[in-house]
């Protein structure tokens, strides 16, 4: 025990040097030591060193915002994981709220959407364990598991609960999706990962072939990622000029300024938002609208406008070894000691720390931490009937009829569209299975076509006129997106 109180207490010291000591009214160090001790000898489980230090870390960053804090190599390696868009769970994105932890978002294709999760669906339990007062995140990492396991989650539905049990694997989160509605091009950013800007990209190569330029762009519960990938797309965007000012506190880290450099682009841009757009979508809604080239549409942003940057921890051992050796002032200083030539070993690295470094302003100087971005066009969010974003629907082609047994993306599409209306309660799979064409027949007999089960010209046609009816219904942001648009 005395082991664990010595090493919590170095901890925590060597923690404070994150801010010099000459900076600080008094030295903290004996009152956070005897806080230490009364929590070793009233807490009830005994700690080993290491948990008690990563106890301790947790505790120091996690309490400065809702974005700065302490992650072990297992959490960090996850962290990592979503940034790159690429990672084994069940696919979805989770928020917390009053009855437990909420999905925000099921991805296309993953085992969550192969389960019949959809969002909006309220986490209660996870493998009967309750979520309630858990943060996002822990119930995230309990869902999480190795490939080919199962994990059954407790979900409210509306008034319903229900036990659903999700296969595990592989997920990998397509950033951007587009398509080419008319003369609008329709772009969805989901997230800004590593590979956003590449994604877009591709995009726009479409986009500009096809000579389109009216851009709807969908930022609606994109929370941000790197904020150079989201400059990386605004650079293709908006007119030359600021894109987004990063200021830093410490001197330790240089101010940045981001630019464009596009003469002239042709793009005119209804830009989606909702209360869930934020961090690096909310530079990038700021840039365009700052810029003139886009409006707002939807509800007022989240309002962070704070970046984090995150840096390796140094083990007290290392801290201590390559102290006295190189002259290192803080336990973060892995990336210095790299820059100097000095390779740390993993053994050296206690886990990740992610820190509020600064803050960001937009082009024209606005500051979005807790405020957020107000859309030039209020409207109000959308529905998902039977947990279907129609924004992401694809109309129908009429390339060739589909019968029993028919695989594929039109398939798919028009069981999203069925589902939607009520006709199909199975889980959209892009198989034209009998469930599949029981639901045909039921619609084809509410639009006097004859009930033959076949998605033919016909039948298409009617799905698409029902699509557009449903987007108008259930996502007023989207038709109102659409209705700018088509005045330019």
């Amino acid at each position: 025990m005395k082991h664990v109180k010595k090493a919590v207490a170095l901890l925590i010291i060597l923690a404070i040097l994150f801010i010099p000591v000459t900076s600080m009214a008094m030295d903290y160090g004996d009152y956070l030591n005897s806080a230490v001790e009364f929590m070793q000898d009233l807490y009830y489980l005994d700690m080993n060193d290491e948990e008690a230090l990563k106890a301790a870390l947790k505790g120091i960053f996690g309490g400065l915002d809702p974005y700065s804090g302490f992650y072990d190599a297992e959490e960090t390696e996850q962290l990592n994981e979503s940034l790159t868009g690429n990672f084994t769970g069940i696919g979805v994105s989770l928020e917390k709220c009053d009855e437990g932890v909420r999905i925000t978002k099921v991805y296309e294709g993953s085992p969550a959407e192969k389960a019949g999760l959809h969002d909006g669906d309220i986490i209660l339990a996870v493998d009967g364990v309750s979520t309630s007062g858990k943060e996002a995140s822990t119930v995230a990492s309990e869902i999480r598991g190795e490939e080919g396991t199962e994990v059954t989650l407790t979900i409210r539905r509306w008034s319903e609960e229900m036990n659903i049990t999700v296969k595990r694997g592989a997920v990998s989160i397509n950033p951007v999706v587009w398509r080419i509605d008319g003369d609008v091009a329709y772009i969805r950013i989901e997230s800004f990962n590593s590979s956003t800007s590449e994604k877009f990209s591709e995009a726009m190569k479409e986009i500009e072939q096809k000579g389109i330029t009216k851009i709807l762009l969908d930022l609606r519960d994109n929370g941000g990622g790197f904020v150079d990938e989201a400059v990386a797309v605004a650079q293709k965007l908006i007119p030359e000029g600021l894109i987004t000012r990063l200021d830093f506190k410490s001197d330790r880290m240089a101010d940045k300024e981001y630019y464009s450099k596009l003469k002239n682009p042709p793009y005119l841009m209804a830009v989606l938002v909702n209360e869930q757009t934020a961090s690096a979508s909310e530079i990038l809604a700021g840039a365009i609208q700052d810029s003139g080239k886009g409006v707002l549409v939807g509800k007022k942003t989240y309002g962070k406008g704070v970046v984090q940057n995150m840096f390796y921890v140094l083990t007290p051992e290392a801290y201590a070894k390559y102290g006295s050796k190189y002259g290192v002032k803080y336990i973060s200083e892995a990336e210095w000691l790299a820059y100097k030539g000095v390779l740390v070993s993993p053994e050296d690295i206690l886990g990740t720390v992610k820190i509020t470094t600064g803050r960001y302003l937009t082009r024209n100087g606005r500051e979005i931490q807790d405020v957020g971005l107000t859309p030039d066009v209020e409207v109000e969010n959308r529905t998902l009937p039977n947990g279907i974003d129609l924004a992401l629907v694809n109309p129908l082609s009429n390339e060739k009829t589909l019968t029993l047994g028919s695989y594929g993306d039109d398939v798919y599409q028009a069981e999203k569209i069925l589902s939607a209306a009520g006709y199909f309660e199975d889980v959209p799979d892009r198989m034209m299975d009998e469930e599949t064409v029981e639901a045909v027949k039921e619609f084809q007999s509410s639009v006097d076509i004859s009930a033959t089960g076949n998605i033919d010209t016909a039948t298409k046609d009617k799905l698409n006129e029902l699509l557009a009816t449903l987007r108008t219904e259930n996502d007023p942001q989207y038709a109102k997106g659409m209705e700018i648009l088509a005045m330019f």
